[in-house]
């Protein structure tokens, strides 16, 4: 089902196949850094005392250190995309008409940060 999810987020977010569903996939960085990141924020919003993972992210230790290097893994993965998919729109003379998420932002803004 983990699978699945990334599949479908990653084909409607960046129009990407990750081929995640096929039975054969290797696990990728990209998919466990979403799924440990997915996962800890769950357990963030279950929490009973927030002041303990408040606590964790400030002093960069424990599930709140390996949140951050899992949302480094994504950003830098979806920051590759961006660069990819500026690229292709830079040599493509016309419009490539993608109806992704991520073509949707970049078409309404200008700075990709």
């Amino acid at each position: 089902m983990r699978r699945f999810s990334f599949d479908i987020i990653c084909k409607f977010s960046f129009e990407i196949d990750t081929e995640c569903f096929i039975p054969s996939f290797s696990e990728s960085k990209l998919a466990d850094s979403f799924d440990l990141a997915s996962k800890i924020s769950v357990q963030r919003a279950i929490s009973l005392l927030p002041l303990i993972w408040k606590l964790k992210r400030l002093l960069n230790i424990g599930s709140e250190k390996k949140l951050k290097e899992g949302i480094g893994v994504v950003d830098n993965a979806v920051m590759e995309i961006i660069g990819q998919r500026r690229r292709e729109m830079a040599t493509t003379t016309t419009d490539l008409n993608k109806s992704d998420l991520l073509s949707r932002f970049m078409g309404s803004i200008e700075d990709d940060n």
